[in-house]
């Protein structure tokens, strides 16, 4: 399980269902033309992520592999939300409740993501990735 740098990079977390209603949102109340920022106001860092996702399934921290970060890797993501919360849009869902559904999503459908564990994704993974890993050694 790779995790960049130190896990400290932060970002804006959003569940893909929310993401959608917003979108949609935007278009039934929005103004022609304008920008909207789509947001949850679930701010975590990579590390937390990760911890939390473990802690669903059950699994060990001993997993993760940490991976030298990407050069010139933005520390933090942040997104005004002031303008989307104005016209009345709000999440529907919690973060704890989408993290959850979205993991038992991935346990639900292997189909989907299996194939990406065949030779083929390793190979991209190790041009990818594992420079970095001996680099931070």
């Amino acid at each position: 399980l790779p995790l960049y740098g130190d896990g400290l990079n932060r970002r804006d977390w959003i569940y893909v269902t929310d993401n959608c209603l917003g979108i949609d949102f935007i278009l039934a109340h929005g103004k022609p033309g304008a920008v909207y920022n789509l947001g949850a106001g679930n701010i975590r860092t990579n590390r937390e992520i990760t911890y939390a996702i473990l802690r669903l399934l059950h699994k060990p921290r001993a997993l993760i592999q940490r991976v030298p970060d990407r050069l010139g890797h933005d520390r933090r993501y942040a997104l005004a939300l002031g303008k989307i919360r104005r016209l009345g849009w709000r999440t529907s869902w919690k973060f704890n409740q989408a993290l959850a559904s979205t993991v038992k999503w991935y346990q639900d459908n292997p189909q989907w993501w299996r194939p990406l564990k065949t030779g083929a994704y390793l190979k991209y993974y190790r041009a990818q990735y594992i420079h970095r890993h001996r680099a931070g050694k």
